[in-house]
């Protein structure tokens, strides 16, 4: 009897986002510019959105010169009517939007005793309040038009309370579990909801703290791949997040830190 060839295995799922629109939040700097320039790279139409305008017109202006097409917009992301209305903006310009990236948040050093009422909603304001509001109103377009893909960078810190980080820890917690339960009520819509939670990467925001050789090696001794990461490693796993090859994909929580928290 001859034995029959096994069939061969199914075509591996594309990355291309071509056709597709995606917002990214927190798009003028650092991790959220590196998400912009990632989705582009791989076909989308970019929304580019932060509180500062003139960053986000540079990053715009970074994705045209690429060949890509961009839409650059100022919003504070604390402010639900501001959210609504800059989502409003990209589904005129773009009829829809595809993929969420929010990458809107900020970080304080405090020893709880010393937190006031100011910074622990801040805080609180800046991380949880932004990833509600807009995965709020991206969600409900993603949820009409049937599918969708949501990211939100969250933090390691928000697997682990550290010292003197305790605000920004329990924000980052917070956007951890609204996006488990997003990913639990809206998967019968076909919209994903998925965490990045990055360790330290090299950012506007870390450099004056890293550019110091006392402080940068204080710190990765408590990296076990002894550094901190770089923007653009989360350029793939973005894109990947946002492609159909991440359709079995939601609910997750992808830890990129080094090692850290596995001390």
């Amino acid at each position: 009897m001859q034995l029959q060839s096994p069939p061969p295995p199914p075509p591996a799922p594309s990355l291309s986002l071509k056709g597709r629109t995606a917002l990214v939040t927190g798009a003028g700097k650092g991790l959220g510019r590196a998400s912009a320039l990632a989705l582009a790279a791989a076909g989308a139409r970019v929304a580019v959105l932060a509180r500062t305008a003139s960053d986000v017109a540079r990053v715009a202006a970074e994705i045209e010169a690429l060949g890509g097409r961009a839409l650059p917009l100022a919003a504070d992301a604390t402010r639900s009517a501001e959210v609504e209305a800059a989502v409003e903006q990209v589904l005129a310009a773009f009829g829809t939007i595809d993929v969420l990236v929010h990458s809107v948040g900020r970080s304080l050093r405090k020893p709880v005793l010393s937190l006031t009422d100011a910074d622990w909603t801040g805080l609180i304001a800046a991380n949880l309040d932004s990833t509600f509001f807009f995965c709020r109103a991206v969600g409900r377009q993603m949820v009409t038009q049937g599918h969708g893909s949501i990211i939100n960078i969250a933090s390691a810190a928000g697997l682990r309370g550290r010292p003197s980080n305790a605000a920004y820890s329990a924000a980052k917690a917070g956007v951890i579990n609204l996006s488990r339960a997003m990913a639990m009520e809206w998967a019968s819509s076909r919209v994903r909801v998925n965490v990045l939670a990055p360790g330290r990467f090299l950012t506007p925001l870390t450099e004056p703290e890293m550019s110091d050789p006392l402080k940068y090696e204080a710190f990765i001794r408590q990296v076990p791949l002894g550094r901190i990461g770089r923007p653009e490693e989360l350029h793939h796993i973005i894109v990947w997040l946002a492609s159909d090859a991440s359709a079995f994909a939601t609910g997750s929580v992808i830890v990129i830190d080094g090692g850290q928290t596995l001390l």
